[in-house]
């Protein structure tokens, strides 16, 4: 909001210079580039640094209470709270995998089989040091487990500010 006041002043100010004092266009020019690159300084400092990936690492995100539960059409609704451990960056997106195990066997002879992987890039913003929850839902298509469903789930990469 404050650099469309400056701009408002900046533009005001260059007219009434060329008006009142008669400036040549030269001088009008550098002025001109003067409240550009004022106008410029003050739009980074207000918008702020672009979001970048590898500001944080995936190893500083961190998923708890993390459950699938079954929702309609094959798909499943993931609920988690995404911690982000860094002290010094915003984190503003996560691409997250969900890979579904089909585990059968006796206890201490359990087989697991990978029979389900999705991933998705999801939408959050978790100042640093703090934690949000997630809702979101995954879909596997054709997927009919013999034995127990078993989840992991895996940080691919970040995106921070």
């Amino acid at each position: 909001m404050a650099w469309v006041l400056l701009i408002v002043a900046a533009a005001l100010t260059v007219a009434t210079l060329v008006i009142v004092l008669g400036l040549r266009w030269s001088i009008m020019l550098i002025l001109s580039v003067v409240v550009v690159s004022i106008i410029g300084l003050i739009w980074y400092a207000e918008v702020g640094v672009e979001e970048k990936s590898d500001l944080i690492p995936a190893a500083a995100v961190q998923l708890l209470n993390t459950k699938m539960m079954p929702a309609y059409g094959g798909s499943y609704k993931l609920t988690a709270r995404v911690k982000n451990t860094a002290s010094d960056r915003t984190l503003t997106r996560i691409a997250l995998t969900v890979i579904a195990s089909d585990c059968a066997g006796a206890e201490g002879s359990v087989q697991c089989e990978v029979i389900g992987e999705q991933s998705k890039e999801i939408h959050i913003v978790v100042p640093p040091l703090q934690a949000r929850d997630i809702a979101d839902q995954f879909a596997f298509d054709n997927m009919r487990p013999k034995g127990n469903l078993n989840w992991d789930y895996r940080v691919d990469y970040t995106r921070g500010k």
